[in-house]
């Protein structure tokens, strides 16, 4: 007797091979292909006959099954007719709450897969299957056959499942793949894979049913496997996260060295989930290209189930491309990050998509080409090409060269002129001329700037392998002329990474000249192994865009007392020695007047911002402000105007500019700062555009500082009644001190008075304070606060307070 059942069912699996891609084909069915000349004239995988062999527990009986030689094993006197998989034969007749060791399996039957037939019970009822690999190994589980399981409603099973869940926890996972069905036959089977060790297969039918059944293969499959291993290769998880990968481009040198791939690939992938894969890397010469070699997601459901690129390290960059279906694509994109966001929707039976696995290479191209292209991007000036540093010896300038230009008679001295190029980056990598070869050599990179500018650097990375200094790289403020001194020196070994190991950018090395020139020199030592570097540079010009801050990567200032009285200013960010930065950015313009001098600080335009979670409102007396909803200030995008010294702010601008908001000025008598605030910053993601305009002007100030006389008056209106009436969105900000001071006793009287009728104390006060106890300044407590609602006031002092302050 043969059971008919089964053998079709199994024949049906092995059959459907031929039908489905190599890679999608399990380790334990292309095990199975290897004996299918004998298989088919057997009853199962484990009994070549069922009957004709001596009885194992009656050796006087020759009507027992048959078993496949070291692998199949006798089920004993309770199934006389049948064999089972060594390792696991006590449990022929009920294949229930069953622990599958890869190591027992192995040793008792020299196979690391099987097959699984539950019982067919009686609903309700619950059978666990605990499969342990061994280290090196993934557990994959072939569905083939559900009878009476459950039913699909549209979203997820209902009534019963079979499901496989990572661990020993026997809890079903509703989120997870759960397959099911009254009477369902894959072909082929329904894959899916756990890629955390242990794992269990759960069969649960929880309504009332007569006969309920499933049946299935397992395997332990290398995870090494060409085409079933774990998929995702060269790239590190993301912890806490459930299928969030960051590739690097150092780790992925070799050609194929590293792949993408949905979670569960070559199986089913899980159901409503959203998986990122951060691509970065560390060189603007670096391009990412990826090729799909399979995928297979569900036809008609590119809503749900897709693969979107995006430029930048979160969704909210630029778009590049989405895929869905079985359209494989070939794409090539620049850095520094890309996201490729792979989203799954409901389960879809009969369950016969597998995902997608792609190659990721990093390309580095060194040819001249380019090079032209990429590596000093120019941004031209509108000043006229100079030749002034012809003299020097170095390459003469033309005006219209991007590149960095070699000086004569040397081997690998390069300059690169503010007057052609205002930024860019260089990376002696592709950098046409530089040394390749074992062998010493003194390279030069040169930044000469016009009369007016500072020179900005930026070291991305460096990699100085010899050891004892033999290799160096030098910096110098000026020329490297003899007998100058480096500001600093970097000696081998030694080695830098634009990103951290978590792929997040560095602090940033860099190095500002106090003149117009800087140099690199690096020195290749007899013993080099191809050192590199690279990084940006920028021009500044302080004449015009402010001093730049030392200690500050996105700070200027400007001085009332030199340089120019008005002028306009707009974002920092632009230049390419931000490329290694990403995150929240925070950059500052401050503006000092002198001692007679005012300051008007002006936002003229703005374009609309990315958030939509803030908004700017106007107030006739408190200034503008951003109103922010569900977040923080500092999490949204914005411009603000603040006091210098103590950060408080006078006027915020966020969201769209509503028509007629702009320009919003600030009048001060102290130092304004402008400050940008871009929520999460990358160099292509930049964030918002503006303009702004500040003009320096003679000013009186608050007038005398010291009153000595028995009476007088302090009359504001004949400071400030000028720019008090600039109108709207003009703002005075004034912080005045005033000090009353008699060298007799006597009681000083003070009377308050305003003709304005303003309710808020917030938009100007006057408060009278002590002496403090050193004689220096006033005291920080106030005795009075005068606010302008109370519109007239008169304040009577101690006895013998012969001094006091008004602020």
């Amino acid at each position: 007797m043969r059971t008919t059942y089964d053998k079709v069912s199994e024949y049906a699996v092995i059959k459907g091979l031929s039908k489905i891609p190599a890679s999608m084909r399990s380790n334990c069915l292309l095990q199975f292909k290897s004996f299918l000349p004998s298989l088919s004239d057997q009853v199962d995988l484990w009994t070549q006959e069922s009957t004709g062999c001596r009885c194992p527990f009656d050796s006087s009986r020759s009507d027992c099954a048959c078993c496949v030689p070291q692998s199949g094993c006798h089920c004993g006197e309770s199934a006389p007719n049948r064999c089972q998989q060594c390792g696991i034969e006590k449990f022929c007749s009920n294949m229930c709450n069953i622990t599958l060791d890869a190591r027992t399996l192995q040793a008792r039957s020299n196979k690391t897969f099987g097959q699984i037939k539950s019982p067919a019970m009686e609903g309700p009822s619950f059978c666990w299957y605990l499969l342990q690999p061994e280290k090196g190994q993934r557990v994959e589980v072939q569905i083939y056959r559900l009878k009476a399981v459950g039913r699909f409603n549209g979203t997820s099973c209902h009534g019963g499942f079979v499901q496989l869940v990572d661990g020993t926890d026997m809890t079903a996972k509703p989120t997870d793949i759960q397959l099911c069905g009254q009477n369902e036959r894959y072909t082929p089977p329904a894959v899916v894979f756990a890629d955390q060790g242990t794992a269990t297969l759960l069969f649960s039918v929880s309504e009332s049913t007569e006969r309920s059944q499933f049946l299935a293969y397992f395997s332990f499959t290398p995870i090494d496997h060409p085409d079933l291993g774990l998929q995702p290769k060269g790239g590190q998880r993301v912890e806490h996260t459930e299928c969030d990968w960051l590739y690097q481009d150092y780790a992925c040198r070799g050609a194929r060295s590293c792949l993408l791939a949905s979670p569960g690939y070559p199986g089913v992938y899980p159901p409503n989930r959203l998986c990122k894969y951060l691509i970065t890397t560390s060189s603007i010469h670096t391009r990412i290209h990826i090729k799909f070699i399979n995928q297979l997601l569900p036809y008609n459901h590119c809503g749900t189930d897709y693969i979107a690129v995006y430029q930048g390290s979160t969704s909210s960059g630029p778009l590049q491309t989405t895929i869905c279906g079985s359209r494989m694509e070939e794409l090539n994109f620049t850095g520094p990050n890309l996201l490729l966001e792979f989203s799954s929707g409901p389960p879809v039976p009969p369950y016969d998509y597998n995902g997608f696995v792609a190659y990721l290479e990093f390309v580095d191209p060194l040819s001249e080409e380019v090079q032209t292209e990429t590596t000093v991007k120019a941004s031209r000036t509108t000043e006229s090409g100079l030749t002034a540093y012809g003299k020097s010896g170095l390459a003469p300038v033309d005006e219209h060269t991007t590149n960095p230009r070699k000086t004569p008679n040397s081997v690998c001295d390069f300059v690169f002129y503010g007057n052609s190029t205002r930024s860019g980056h260089f990376d002696t990598r592709s950098t046409i001329g530089w040394p390749n070869e074992k062998g010493s050599a003194v390279c030069r990179l040169s930044f000469i700037g016009r009369r007016v500018d500072v020179v900005h650097i930026s070291l991305f990375n460096y990699d100085l392998r010899t050891s004892d200094c033999d290799s160096a790289i030098e910096i110098f403020d000026g020329t490297s002329k003899k007998g100058a001194k480096p500001v600093h020196k970097i000696c081998s070994p030694a080695s830098r990474h634009a990103r951290d190991p978590n792929g997040r950018f560095t602090d940033q090395e860099s190095y500002l000249s106090t003149g117009n020139m800087l140099t690199i020199l690096v020195r290749i030592g007899k013993h080099s192994q191809k050192e590199a570097l690279d990084g940006a540079f920028a021009f500044h010009d302080e004449k015009v865009a402010g001093t730049q801050r030392p200690d500050l990567a996105c700070a200027v200032e400007f001085l009332g007392s030199k340089g120019p009285q008005a002028g306009e200013v707009k974002s920092l960010a632009t230049q390419h020695i931000y490329w290694n930065i990403e995150g929240p950015l925070n950059c500052s313009q401050i503006f000092k007047p002198n001692f007679s001098q005012s300051i008007t600080l002006s936002i003229n335009s703005m374009s609309k911002s990315s958030d939509s979670h803030c908004s700017t409102n106007c107030d006739g007396d408190r200034g503008c402000d951003c109103l922010t909803n569900l977040m923080s200030l500092d999490q949204v995008d914005h411009l603000k105007i603040v006091t210098a010294d103590t950060g408080v702010q006078l006027a915020c601008i966020c969201g769209k500019p509503r028509d007629g908001l702009l320009p919003i000025s600030v009048h001060s008598l102290s130092p304004l700062t402008l400050v940008y605030r871009v929520a999460h910053y990358s160099w292509t993601t930049p964030g918002f555009n503006y303009k702004a305009s500040y003009q320096f002007s003679p000013d009186r100030g608050c007038g005398q500082p010291v009153y000595m006389e028995t009476s007088g008056i302090i009359d504001t209106r004949q400071m400030f009644g000028v720019i008090a009436s600039h109108g709207r969105h003009k703002y005075n900000h004034l912080k005045c001190l005033w000090l009353l001071q008699s060298n007799v006793e006597r009681q000083i009287i003070i009377e308050i008075s305003t003709s304005q009728n303003i309710d808020s104390c917030g938009a100007w006060n006057i408060s009278i304070h002590k002496p403090s106890k050193n004689g220096l300044g006033p005291n920080h407590n106030s005795i009075h606060t005068f606010c302008p609602g109370e519109r007239k006031r008169l304040y009577t002092l101690p006895w013998k307070v012969h001094s006091a302050y008004i602020r």
